[in-house]
């Protein structure tokens, strides 16, 4: 029986373990600094620095701590909902008022907005 340099045998796969909640990376940054509910307050040396979570409660909430997890994280390169469905082209039946065919939610009343999420909050039930 031939064994590899690394202790394998020829044609046998290796298999992958992921272990959740494991030991966390710590080389990486805080997820602070690309979140959304993050305020960052810097000065002008490295510890002079000041880092609020509007995500925790009412009010922001001081992280006094590097934050390599968080429940509430949204990344801030990310497009909102919101701002996604600005961009979308919705399929909107004929109407007295229009034809049927696609239109741009940013393009759209205020109440068809409203009448449009309800069906979609309708639809997740």
């Amino acid at each position: 029986m031939a064994v590899s340099v690394h202790g394998e045998r020829p044609g046998v796969q290796r298999m992958r373990i992921k272990v959740h909640r494991g030991t966390p990376i710590h080389d990486g940054g805080s997820l602070c600094y690309t979140c959304h509910h993050s305020t960052i307050t810097q000065g002008q040396t490295l510890d002079e620095e000041i880092v609020l979570c509007a995500a925790l409660d009412r009010r922001s909430t001081a992280i006094t701590f590097k934050v390599t997890a968080c429940s509430s994280y949204m990344d801030s390169s990310l497009p909102t909902y919101w701002e996604l469905m600005q961009k979308a082209w919705i399929l909107q039946p004929g109407s007295r008022k229009r034809p049927a065919g696609f239109v741009r939610a940013s393009e759209l009343q205020d109440e068809e907005i409203s009448q449009l999420m309800a069906g979609l909050a309708r639809h997740d039930d």
